[in-house]
């Protein structure tokens, strides 16, 4: 917490609406939360004071808005939007909230990094089962750096004639090249994949080298994440081009209650008990959380209350008990690196 007197400081100049002493007061903050070592925490307040407000599109240049488009059918190839999002809007275990975190100091801090001759971090890859908040986790990313994200359409990507998606492809490179953004490869499996597959064609396959030679030769200022649900069936050479690995795993009971908290902040939980409702969303995502708490905030809000009761969740917790039924897939299993597959594979032969 800051000092007592920068305390006074600042609600002093705040009720005199002298806003050139409470931006003094409010750098001196930012000074002691530094020495304190809370390097986020300061970065945010700092650029809050500076007035560091939220991009808009239009703030850029109008050739950077200049969308590729996909020359069969005149789509763009990808799209752009503006987030507000910060922390405090996403749940994640520990270790993979400091990873990003520690990735948008370097961006934020990037004047001090290249006064060492060195670089921010800046290709990543979301992995883990689906609805783990890695689509969120771009959004908060984009909302933390101030830049806009942009979103890749591999629906107007991939195209019938042949070549044609090698070139939308490197359409789309050019494009973020010219700017600073935070780009999402959202389902990034449906153009990285496994070049040693017998059941791929030749075609997929030209174009994984594609990929590849794009991200080698990669020198822009934007943030590239590859986020994906199946990371067994990446092609092992995209790996290497990476420079993090940011897995998303299931909620643990803790993140579980956050998360429930959180999606039904808006209402009275006194009467849930938020832990137990936890245990009974084991093997749950953080999409499967929120549905069932949208589900029981709906049914509370058609019988006019502002609480939540024990009723309105039963439903939503037997829908998401026929859907764990309904999917094949092991989701646990999903959840482990395929290095991690490998080794307990390996492990249980001998």
């Amino acid at each position: 917490m800051p000092r007592a007197d920068l305390m006074r400081e600042l609600f002093k100049a705040h009720a005199r609406k002298d806003d050139e002493a409470f931006r003094a007061a409010a750098l001196k903050v930012v000074s002691e939360e530094r020495r304190k070592n809370h390097r986020l925490l300061a970065e945010d307040l700092e650029r809050i004071v500076m007035n560091d407000s939220r991009p808009t599109l239009s703030m850029f240049p109008r050739h950077e808005l200049v969308l590729p488009k996909d020359r069969e059918r005149g789509a763009d190839l990808v799209e752009i939007s503006i987030s507000e999002l910060d922390w405090d809007r996403i749940v994640l275990p520990a270790a993979t909230l400091e990873l990003l975190q520690d990735l948008a100091l370097e961006h934020l801090r990037a004047d001090i990094l290249a006064a060492s001759g060195l670089t921010p971090r800046n290709t990543l890859v979301f992995y883990g089962p689906p609805g783990c908040g890695k689509t969120l986790a771009a959004r908060v990313l984009a909302g933390v750096l101030s830049r806009p994200l942009v979103t890749v359409r591999f629906d107007a990507i991939v195209s019938s004639l042949l070549g044609e998606t090698a070139s939308n492809l490197r359409s789309v490179f050019d494009f973020i090249a010219r700017g600073e953004w935070v780009v999402l490869f959202d389902e990034f499996d449906a153009i990285g994949k496994e070049r040693d597959n017998a059941f791929e064609h030749s075609e997929l396959k030209r174009l994984v080298n594609t990929l590849l030679q794009l991200m080698d030769s990669f020198r822009g200022e934007s943030v590239l994440i590859a986020a994906t649900n199946h990371q067994g069936l990446l092609d092992t050479a995209i790996w290497r081009r990476f420079d993090v690995l940011v897995p998303f795993g299931l909620p643990g009971p803790q993140d579980r209650i956050l998360m429930l908290r959180q999606f039904l902040a808006s209402f009275d939980t006194s009467s849930l008990s938020l832990r137990s409702l936890g245990r009974r969303l084991a093997r749950s995502s953080g999409g499967d959380i929120e549905r069932v708490a949208q589900s029981a905030a709906r049914r509370a809000v058609l019988d006019g209350r502002s609480y939540i009761l024990k009723q309105d969740v039963e439903p939503a917790i037997r829908d998401f008990r026929r859907r764990l039924e309904m999917d094949k897939v092991d989701v646990d299993e999903l959840a482990v690196p395929e290095a991690d597959k490998r080794r307990n594979r390996d492990a249980s032969k001998s």
